[in-house]
């Protein structure tokens, strides 16, 4: 069986860099903060207003979504009783393609190649 090179992992660097960080995560937190009793507590009820507030999102977001479905699976009904043929026009799934290779995820990164200098206007 071969053997591993001493220096270590060899192999994409990206790879190693992920590894890093998930198995050594206790170098890279940040320390708990020390705070006086009085800042702790005015810390405290910062800390939990903002849960509440992201909290009551969640649920209006949830709420909304669920009247949206409820909304939707209504007028299925609807369309069922009126029409069947149309109802099952309506839901029936037709040649679902593959995702284009052409349209790509934005991105926050810069490409790999980098910026093209010798570009000019055509």
């Amino acid at each position: 069986m071969a053997r591993k090179a001493k220096g270590g992992p060899q192999g994409d660097p990206r790879v190693r860099m992920i590894r890093y960080f998930l198995f050594h995560p206790a170098e890279h937190t940040p320390r708990p903060l020390k705070f006086g009793t009085m800042r702790m507590l005015r810390h405290w009820t910062i800390h939990r207003a903002w849960q509440l507030f992201k909290n009551a999102e969640r649920v209006a977001r949830e709420r909304e979504l669920e009247r949206q479905y409820n909304k939707i699976r209504d007028a299925c009904e609807e369309l069922a009783k009126a029409d069947e043929r149309l109802y099952r026009v309506a839901l029936g799934k037709k040649e679902v393609g593959t995702f284009p290779i052409e349209m790509r995820i934005p991105t926050d990164t810069p490409p790999r190649n980098g910026w093209n200098h010798g570009w000019k206007r055509a």
